[in-house]
């Protein structure tokens, strides 16, 4: 067993005219990029369940330079040398797609391959198949609910509360039902909720963090949690902490400001650094189930 590596869970978001299907083409038949000298592009590419209904997709995208070298003996001369070898790759980041959760598990490598780089390089290589033609994709971090309003909890004050959300793509969240039909109705693709109160905003944020924390069985939770989300800012918070945009949250915490942002909260779990494809795939899959009944995410 290879030693243990953290993956991150996010959602990828389609903009344009991309579409599930796309971001399977772009993974199977890739393009590549390059950054000074460096280039990238996925490999090794699987599918799980049966042709005509895939349920994942398993690649890594690898991170190698044209021509690197390495370090050889020369036995002749009893000395090490360079050697030069094509191609070479300096990491290889797995990674699993579940177009059923909009979802994606993918690999943190400290310093060579972190997980910001990794969505960027991702964002990239999907929109660089379709050469940015109608097309656009980002990957957003799914929160770790109570990790997140743990953090919440400790705040005295709320002073600000931004979210910047679109609309979720295949599944939808009872806690923020309404907020996504208004998104939908509107056509939007994008909106951006800002609140300020020097003094502290009127929320029911330390509310519905306690109803998290308390861990309610997923109806319970969700129909103790109903009347509280009477602010538009609160369902967005909520919306966005489900992979469904970014919102930060700005307040006083033991008489200083602090900032706590859902991408800093982010959901994850440990495996193995080199997995068997059908285990990661496995593992990823559960986590995103898991995610969707604790929240009571849904198809529509």
């Amino acid at each position: 067993m290879s030693k243990q590596a953290k993956f991150y869970l996010g959602r990828v978001r389609k903009r344009g005219e991309l579409t599930a299907e796309k971001i399977i083409e772009a993974i199977r038949e890739p393009a590549t990029i390059e950054y000074r000298g460096t280039r990238y592009s996925f490999i090794d590419f699987q599918t799980f369940g049966a042709p005509g209904q895939e349920t994942g997709f398993y690649a890594k995208i690898a991170k190698y330079r044209p021509l690197g070298a390495v370090e050889v003996v020369r036995e002749d001369q009893h000395a090490s040398a360079a050697a030069a070898v094509p191609y070479l790759i300096d990491v290889a980041s797995p990674f699993v797609y579940l177009p059923g959760f909009s979802g994606l598990a993918y690999r943190h490598i400290w310093n060579t391959f972190p997980s910001d780089q990794f969505e960027k390089v991702f964002k990239d290589l999907v929109e660089a198949k379709f050469q940015k033609f109608f097309v656009g994709c980002d990957v957003e971090p799914i929160a770790d609910l109570r990790t997140f309003v743990t953090r919440l909890s400790g705040l005295s004050v709320i002073t600000e509360l931004q979210a910047s959300i679109f609309p979720p793509n295949p599944l939808f969240g009872p806690c923020w039902k309404s907020l996504s039909e208004y998104l939908r109705k509107r056509k939007l693709t994008e909106a951006v909720i800002k609140e300020e109160a020097p003094q502290g905003i009127e929320t029911r944020l330390p509310d519905i963090a306690t109803a998290v924390l308390a861990e309610l069985p997923p109806a319970d939770l969700l129909e103790f949690m109903e009347p509280l989300l009477d602010g538009l800012g609160d369902a967005a918070l909520l919306m966005a902490a489900d992979g469904y945009g970014r919102a930060r949250v700005k307040g006083l915490e033991n008489g200083r400001s602090v900032i706590i942002r859902t991408s800093e909260n982010q959901k994850s779990f440990l495996f193995e650094g080199d997995p068997e494809p059908a285990r990661l795939f496995d593992h990823a899959f559960e986590a995103f189930k898991k995610i969707n009944d604790e929240r009571g995410l849904e198809h529509p």
